[in-house]
């Protein structure tokens, strides 16, 4: 199985709005995009993908296996994300995020992400408002 085979099965177990391998290995076909992961057994468990354009960042998509979760593998990734976009000069990164999705709300906030905008009926499948995060580095 490639990298990207096994990002988009996370993507279908993640999200209702599941890149598809070949999304992504288009989104790489871009040198501003990044991809960090956490492998276990050889297999991807937990990865993160940003942009990062003339000090812009934002963090595309994040997710861990849901039998690798509160192993610390978000907090590593974000960290090493992080640690990158410091090193590239960025001077912010965004996000937006479900409103009802409380650990990932829980995990920016906790990196210092502050809520800036919220896109009302934003998502759907389920319904819900996209929260907007950003971070100044």
């Amino acid at each position: 199985m490639s990298i990207f085979q096994d990002i988009a099965k996370l993507e279908n177990d993640n999200f209702s709005d599941a890149w598809s391998e070949s999304s992504l290995e288009q989104t790489f076909e871009y040198d501003y995009n990044h991809l960090l992961m956490e492998k276990r057994g050889g297999k991807v468990v937990g990865y993160i993908i940003y942009s990062d354009v003339q000090g812009e960042a934002e963090l595309l998509r994040i997710a861990v296996d849901k039998s690798f979760r509160r192993q610390g593998i978000a907090d590593t990734l974000m960290q090493n994300m992080l640690e990158e976009l410091n090193e590239s000069g960025a001077e912010r990164v965004s996000l937006e995020v479900r409103a009802h999705n409380i650990s990932a709300v829980s995990l920016y906030k906790k990196y210092g992400f502050k809520d800036i905008f919220i896109r009302e009926n934003y998502y759907h499948d389920p319904e819900d408002d996209a929260l907007i995060f950003q971070l100044q580095l």
